[in-house]
């Protein structure tokens, strides 16, 4: 497994972002008033208004993460079990922030600790040869830290960054990307014909690169490769979020190199991923840019949203995170048209869900059902896959959907905040609710979902990081 593509310890670290946070902020205020311009690198173009919107951004939003996290939500530590301490908060040990501006200021640090000239190295720590120990001594979150004590509740002692400057220049340039994101490209591709008896595997926030999410890919592949022994049309499809904030280098880093289609396999093996909001913190540039121009996802040619079909079934991939949480137009009329037109049984993929049993806000889902309602009142949607919460949840019928799916589990470490044997929060029927033991803390399991199409039915199998099949079910 890559050493670059774990993410690093202390940054998954919510006090020790606060704290650079506050470094970054006197840096950007230092670079303004001493009418700074340029940088190292990408950074070179930048000028004092760059840096001033960068310092603005940054001074509002550190009090506002002073204030309230703005880590994965509902995600609160289990209760403790009789006689033992409780598990600490998650932000402690996986803080990934869904504030565009802390985002960018994590992929900044993570590139600034990965580049060869930086002062400030990061220690990649030994992990256990997983075969040997039944499959379960891979690190729960990461392998890579930044050397010095760690504390029991994992509190890092003041660090301070050796070129700030440099840093607070990356944070500017990634500042500015999201100020000035990447224009949407509102023309889909051409409709793909998929094989009547086509494999589509699927899997949601699945780009932060550790070893777990490492291990989802090899899974895949397996997958993958079974597909291709099957004479089935294989499909891999990523719900959207490569972390943190979807710069070049982590594609490079934390995706491309565990994605399970080959690059030589571009031409027989179908690849396609929808936009994210964490691919959006920085604009969207390296998604659009990047990402869709690698040979893999050239059938996207370039676009967010698209269509794959058979005699029987078509799947519609949408972008939710161009307008987060939201649908930018005109993809509300073009899924009415088409579907007005094909009469196939239709199934959504979306990174954003249309309703969910943990996030119940008001803004849920809203844009979603108003830009697809007349579709949805018509009952025209059978099945829907989204991600960005990362659980894996069956949802009874609901909103019109007969089958909708939470698969946002790929990559993200969460805990598991609910008892096996708990009840399910309406409307969800199933939530896998496994964990892996580490002391005081259960973490949540990763996993995809694997359709293998038969005409007019869909067997549904959803495997885990492990490779055991978790729950299967046929969709017709």
């Amino acid at each position: 497994m890559a050493e670059q593509g774990s993410m690093v310890a202390q940054i998954l670290n919510r006090e020790f972002m606060i704290q650079q946070l506050e470094g970054i902020e006197k840096q950007l205020l230092s670079d303004v008033n001493q009418s700074r311009d340029g940088g190292r690198g990408d950074a070179s173009d930048l000028d004092k208004a760059d840096y001033e919107a960068a310092h603005d951004h940054i001074a509002v939003v550190l009090q506002q993460e002073k204030a309230k996290s703005s880590g994965q939500p509902g995600f609160a530590p289990p209760p403790s079990r009789r006689g033992r301490a409780s598990a600490p908060p998650l932000d402690d040990s996986a803080f990934l922030s869904r504030d565009p501006i802390v985002s960018i200021t994590q992929s900044a640090l993570e590139f600034y600790f990965r580049e060869a000239d930086s002062k400030d190295k990061v220690v990649q720590e030994e992990i256990p040869d997983a075969r040997r120990r039944g499959g379960d001594s891979l690190p729960v979150i990461t392998d890579r830290r930044l050397p010095g004590r760690v504390s029991k509740r994992r509190l890092l002692d003041q660090f301070s960054i050796t070129d700030p400057g440099w840093v607070s220049s990356l944070v500017a340039m990634g500042v500015r990307s999201l100020r000035r994101r990447h224009a949407f490209n509102p023309t889909p591709p051409e409709p793909v014909q998929i094989s009547d008896r086509a494999r589509v595997i699927l899997v949601g926030d699945w780009g932060s690169g550790i070893p777990r999410a490492q291990r989802v890919g090899t899974e895949m592949r397996k997958a993958v490769e079974q597909g291709v022994r099957e004479n089935r049309d294989v499909q891999v499809i990523h719900l959207g979020d490569v972390y943190y904030s979807g710069w070049q280098f982590e594609y490079e880093d934390r995706f491309l190199p565990y994605w399970p289609v080959k690059p030589e396999e571009a031409a027989k093996i179908g690849s396609w991923c929808l936009n994210g909001n964490h691919d959006m913190y920085s604009g969207g540039h390296a998604y659009f840019g990047f990402l869709l121009k690698d040979a893999r996802f050239g059938k996207q040619n370039r676009s967010s949203f698209f269509r794959l079909h058979n005699k029987k079934w078509q799947l519609l991939g949408l972008d939710t995170s161009w307008d987060d949480n939201g649908l930018k137009d005109p993809q509300g009329s073009w899924v009415k048209q088409v579907l007005d037109k094909n009469k196939q049984k239709t199934i959504f993929l979306t990174h954003h869900q249309l309703f969910s049993a943990y996030e119940d806000g008001p803004d849920v889902g809203k844009v979603l059902g108003q830009k697809l309602a007349p579709v949805l009142g018509d009952q025209q949607i059978d099945a829907w896959f989204w991600g960005h919460e990362h659980r894996f949840i069956i949802y009874g019928p609901t909103v019109n959907v007969k089958y909708a799916r939470l698969v946002g589990h790929g990559g993200v470490p969460v805990y598991m905040t609910h008892a096996p044997d708990g009840p399910y929060i309406p409307p969800a029927v199933f939530e896998d609710r496994r964990s892996i033991e580490r002391g005081v803390e259960l973490w949540a399991m990763f996993g995809f979902a694997i359709l293998d199409f038969e005409d007019e039915k869909i067997n549904v199998s959803y495997v885990d990081e492990t490779g055991c099949t978790v729950k299967t079910e046929t969709i017709v």
